[in-house]
Formats: C-alpha cells, structure tokens, sequence
C-alpha cells in the first residue's frame, strides 16, 4: 500500500469516522485517476454529475447507479484502486470472495488486508459481547471455496485462539437440486452434510458451531444429535437463510435451552457479517446494527426509494464505502423491518430479513445457505 495520510477512510470500524468525512474522502480517493480503480474510472464517464463535487451525504450516494451486476462479469485487476500500487507488487494478493449466486451468475468482490482486518476484527469485536471466550473449539458447518462466510468463520476461530473444524457444504449445488425439484436428492445431500458434522462432534470437544438454519433443523432430526449437542455446544451461531421466529423460539427454549444462540445476517456485498443486537428480549426477533458508515443500510419503498416508517417493512438498500471498493445504491434481495441503529450512527439498523419472491426477474432460492 503507498504511503499516505491518516483519513476517515483508515478508521478502525469501532470508532466510526463522521460519515460526511468518510464520503468526501471517498469520492476524492475513488474518483482520482491517480488512486481510483479502472472500473470507477469508467463508471465516471458515464455519470451525469461529479462525485467530488456533489456526493457529500449518505443521501447523495443515491445518485449513483446500482452497479452490483456488472461485479459478475468484470475483471478483478479493474477493481482494485491504482492508490493500492500495482497488482503484482501487493504485499498479499486480494482475497477473492463471490455472492451464493442466489439471484444468478455469482457476484464477484475482493478484500485487501486493510479491510479485510477491519471487518474481522468488528465481527470478533461483537462476538465477544455475546461471551464467546478464548480457547473454545469451533465446528463451521459453513460454505468455503469462494464464499466468504467459510473464511470469516476460521479466520474468526483463530482470532478466539481456537481450533476450528469444518466440512464440505456446496450451497450452489443444493440450490441446483431445489431447482429442478429433485427432493430426493436434496435430502441425501443434506444427510451428507449432517454426517460429517456428527463426525466431528463424536469426536471433538466443540463449543461453538457455526451452522445454516436448515441444517441445524436437519441435525434436530437426530435426537442422538440433539443430546450431544447440549452436551458439549455453549453457542450456536447461526445465519445464511432466515429462520422464521418460531422455529428459533422452539430451538432456544425447548431443543437447546442450555445454548446461547446468535443470529448473523452477512452479505458478501457489504463485506461484512453482523450478530445480532447483544442484550436484546430472548423473545424478540434479533435486530442487526450495521458498521456505519463504512456499511450503511437503509429500509426503504423500492418504488418511492423514500423510507419507510420505523418498525415498518421495506426493502434492504446498502452502501459500503471503504478505501478497498465503493459499492453505493445496492438493493439488496431482502427485506426487513426498519430501526434506530444502535449507537445513532447514519442509516438503519434491520430485524426479521426476508428474501423476496423474485429479484431481477430471478426466483430467489434460499437452499442449505
């Protein structure tokens, strides 16, 4: 990385910057031929204002273009900002992650280090409020190979000083069986996976697992599972799909009650993964406060774009403005109620996500993640 001044833009993650300072720095880094990336360069031309002048807010970053699709197709070299140096001579070579393909074609992002660290260590940071210690074995029943979910989740492991253990979990494939409605097929997959997961918990001394809600219902399905489960699990962490309220009661007060259950809501586009609000009603649905405003999230009317009411239902819009990529003006596939974020930072905080029907003219299929 070249050398440069301490800006908003190198802020850590808990102590968020003013967000007007983190904007404006922005769009002098990204719109800058000398620093920005060859992709916003080319996205400029096309634009009917200028970013330097005119993006001061988080609401000005509603001018830009939603530009998330064209992240399926395009060159990473094009992404990465010029300020970084030249590709080849990056002390570390980007970390590659892509969306589940949910909606289509996989999305495409990288992380630098200097991100990278920032978001994991915002993520350890409210983990650690939900009493995950040190020491504590993991088991990510998790998707790897190019989802950043398997990465964050051992990578997090190790900042806990942890072992962690994982196991083949191929959401593309499970969504391709949904698809052509090979039922059967789906059932023997997630039976694979169950079994691996039973594995390790035979033999292993685990005390958090990391796990989609579909296959946490399946293992409930074992009661040998269940039982060893309670015996050996303090926390389970849970996200990927939704879990509808009930089934999280049931699983909290009734199959699990001895396991402190944190619900993660995580986006390869925002590069980040959010648990859930610490110290909330057990009862209460979970409420995810984003790290404004390197990450901002707003509920809002798809049709108007205006947001709704607090405690309504709207659709998720997101920004994430970092030094490492600018992504504004993404609608996100799901939806979910409006809130004050935590700390009054820029945006809103979201509870009770729900994926849409159709996204893109794309049916939306969940699958084991």
């Amino acid at each position: 990385m070249t050398s440069r001044a301490a800006s908003a833009l190198d802020a850590t993650w808990d102590s968020a910057p003013d967000a007007r300072d983190l904007i404006q720095e922005a769009m002098a880094w990204h719109f800058d031929k000398r620093t920005g990336s060859p992709f916003w360069q080319e996205q400029a031309k096309k634009l009917d204002f200028d970013p330097r002048k005119d993006v001061r807010t988080v609401d000005d970053l509603l001018l830009f273009p939603n530009i998330v699709d064209e992240l399926r197709h395009v060159r990473i070299e094009d992404l990465v900002p010029r300020g970084y140096g030249a590709i080849d001579s990056l002390p570390v070579p980007p970390v590659i992650g892509e969306s589940g393909g949910t909606t289509g074609a996989p999305k495409r992002v990288f992380m630098l280090p200097d991100v990278r660290e920032q978001s994991w260590a915002w993520y350890h940071n409210r983990l650690t409020e939900h009493g995950i210690k040190d020491g504590d074995n993991w088991l990510g029943v998790m998707p790897a190979g190019p989802h950043m979910a398997g990465v964050l989740a051992g990578d997090t492991a190790a900042r806990f000083r942890s072992i962690f253990f994982t196991l083949d979990l191929d959401p593309r494939w499970a969504k391709l069986v949904i698809g052509r409605g090979a039922a059967d097929e789906l059932k023997a997959y997630v039976t694979h996976i169950v079994n691996q997961a039973e594995w390790i918990l035979q033999s292993q001394d685990i005390r958090v697992m990391c796990v989609t809600p579909p296959i946490l219902e399946a293992m409930c399905q074992r009661d040998h599972l269940v039982d060893l489960i309670n015996e050996k699990v303090n926390t389970v962490i849970y996200g990927g799909t939704s879990m509808d309220p009930d089934t999280r009661h049931l699983l909290r007060t009734e199959v699990f009650p001895n396991v402190t259950f944190v619900s993660i809501f995580g986006s390869t586009m925002i590069f980040c993964a959010m648990p859930e609000r610490p110290g909330a009603d057990p009862d209460s649905a979970p409420i995810f406060d984003p790290p404004s405003p390197f990450s901002v999230f707003s509920v809002i009317d798809p049709e108007t774009a205006h947001p709704v009411a607090y405690g309504e239902r709207g659709q998720v819009l997101t920004h994430h403005i970092t030094r490492n990529l600018f992504l504004p003006n993404n609608l996100d596939r799901d939806t979910g109620i409006r809130h004050e974020h935590r700390f009054g930072y820029p945006g809103d905080a979201v509870s009770e996500f729900k994926p849409v029907q159709e996204f893109g003219a794309a049916p939306v299929i969940e699958g084991v993640y």
